[in-house]
């Protein structure tokens, strides 16, 4: 017998055109749920300027632009909640589950929703660490109220054990926290011929996919490069994506004498190509979920080097997929590097176990499954 189509709320601060991490697997996986017949709303804010309509559609995923929230300042809280409240009673008869993908303000607001739209809520934190929403909640003014309105939520999805551990010392039970993950595209992510190889300097190119933001600690790897390029007269370490941080680490490249060892491609809207011409994929972050970059990386069987924290550590700790190393180990990133640019057959023992283990665990499709089993487990109670 067919089951019936699932109708499912998500709920982000930001969505669409807006890429951040979690905005970009929130659409993929919405994407893949619409594609198999379910209806997927995203509830979001307007974003002043942007031009943006208040009512959308992309890639079978209804997207509405309602919360006018003031936007930045100690009203943003307040501001953002009532005005999802508001959004998530207005379209209550619309879906039967709402799902946040982030879990400060998000999450604060479908617990205050909760018995409002007589609806389960899925709380799925983005992040572990300093940036992740659980430190943030924790140093965010009103933490208590904040933490009760929280723990109503019905079910809480942790993307990392890291996460996991995190929440659970926040109050939520085991029995209403969920080990999930994130996935992967395999049909834009994976190995082979690159159509922008010859717009790349010469081989070896090491990596970087993301924000250039202070979360990346991408200033112990420009310092970790100089280690290399004083090893190594062969190599370039190419920087792909926009964010605040550019202007500074170009003037630090310069400045540690890597001007012709360093670029910056800048953001570009599909990373698929750069990462086949590439040879080893670096994440030095101080704080991560699951890195949409990592898999992404891993997807396309290259060698990844990341930082020993969060989901970086389930994704390469379980086998021999990758190297991880302490975020503050500006030695340890140097030697790491070395070793993959030195002994290619290493590096391509890792990128192939890497990408075995995203073809048969983080694989999107795979991972879609796992979601809407949760989902019908939540409206079976």
């Amino acid at each position: 017998m067919n089951e019936m189509p699932l109708r499912i709320c998500y709920l982000l601060a930001y969505f669409h055109p807006f890429a951040s991490g979690a905005e970009r697997q929130a659409l993929a996986q919405g994407a893949e749920l619409a594609r198999r017949g379910h209806s997927v709303r995203v509830v979001t804010q307007s974003v002043r300027g942007s031009g943006l309509p208040r009512d959308d559609q992309v890639h079978g995923v209804t997207i509405h632009r309602w919360i006018d929230s003031v936007p930045i300042g100690p009203l943003f809280g307040l501001s953002f909640v009532s005005g999802a409240v508001r959004a998530l009673r207005r379209l209550r008869d619309e879906y039967d589950l709402v799902h946040t993908h982030q879990a400060l303000w998000e999450a604060v607001a479908s617990g205050v929703a909760q018995s409002r739209i007589d609806r389960p809520t899925l709380v799925q934190p983005a992040s572990s660490g300093y940036f992740g929403e659980a430190e943030e909640l924790a140093r965010t003014r009103g933490f208590p109220v904040l933490r009760r309105f929280i723990l109503r939520n019905s079910a809480f999805a942790a993307i990392s054990l890291d996460i996991e551990s995190q929440w659970r010392a926040l109050g939520v039970p085991s029995d209403r926290i969920v080990r999930m993950a994130s996935g992967v595209d395999p049909n834009q992510f994976h190995p082979g011929p690159s159509e922008v190889e010859a717009d790349l300097p010469p081989r070896p190119r090491v990596l970087f996919t993301g924000r250039l933001h202070p979360q990346k600690n991408l200033d112990l790897l420009l310092d970790a490069w100089a280690d290399v390029a004083s090893r190594r007269a062969e190599g370039h370490l190419i920087f792909l994506g926009g964010g605040p941080d550019r202007d500074r680490l170009s003037s630090r490249a310069e400045g540690l004498g890597l001007g012709d060892r360093v670029h910056f491609a800048g953001p570009v809207s599909d990373p698929a190509a750069y990462l086949r011409a590439a040879d080893v994929f670096v994440l030095p972050s101080v704080a991560e979920g699951m890195s949409n970059s990592l898999l992404e990386a891993m997807a396309t069987g290259l060698p990844c080097i990341a930082s020993k924290i969060g989901g970086n550590v389930d994704l390469l700790e379980a086998g021999p997929t990758g190297l991880l190393v302490p975020p503050d180990d500006r030695r340890g990133w140097a030697e790491a590097i070395l070793t993959l640019l030195d002994d290619p057959d290493r590096a391509r023992t890792f990128g192939e176990a890497a990408l075995g283990r995203v073809e048969s665990e983080f694989a999107l499709p795979r991972v879609v499954d796992r979601y809407e089993a949760l989902y019908r487990s939540l409206l079976a109670r």
